[in-house]
């Protein structure tokens, strides 16, 4: 467990430090949650209550060691504490399991933190999926659905639904882990 956990923090660490779309000298304008377009809104319901925010990060990459591409999702952790992170074992339109079964380079996995700055409110997804129904690489754009369980440590679970991805900011290119 604490493997998935490091691993999927390396990964958060990573691709945050390659986003040079947020680094001063860039002028592009990012969409974001509050966008009166619904561009890069991802909403959600924990245990009931609602979570809208944007992708901080949405990617597609391969394992080092791996030919298959996988697709990073982060939620952004500045503008919404309550944050997920999944890497999903594809990149095109489908449906990604989640079971507590899962091997970090083999199937597809995820996290929910209930404060981005507090691991100790980490959660593993357990069970649930990830629907992606839309792929765009030319207009850079993601859609989806999602709905998981997800356990802590202690082996208290939490239900995460009603997730939506709304032309979610994929970012171009593939990286390698």
């Amino acid at each position: 467990m604490k493997i998935i956990l490091l691993s999927i923090v390396a990964l958060v660490t990573l691709t945050c430090n390659n986003d040079k779309s947020s680094s001063p000298e860039t002028s592009e304008k990012k969409p974001n949650a509050s966008s009166s377009t619904g561009e890069n809104v991802i909403s959600f319901k924990v245990n009931g209550d609602d979570v809208t925010t944007s992708g901080w990060n949405i990617r597609l990459f391969r394992w080092t060691n791996q030919s298959d591409v996988w697709m990073n999702i982060t939620t952004d952790m500045h503008k919404e504490k309550r944050t997920i992170n999944v890497n999903l074992n594809g990149a095109k339109p489908g449906t990604y399991n989640f079971d507590d079964q899962g091997v970090i380079m083999e199937k597809s996995h995820g996290s929910y933190k209930a404060d981005y700055n507090d691991a100790s409110g980490s959660y593993s997804f357990v069970g649930g999926s990830f629907v992606i129904t839309d792929v765009d690489t030319v207009h850079h754009i993601l859609n989806g659905a999602f709905s998981v369980t997800a356990k802590n440590t202690k082996g208290e679970t939490i239900n995460i639904t009603d997730g939506k991805i709304i032309k979610g900011a994929l970012k171009p290119g593939i990286i390698s882990l």
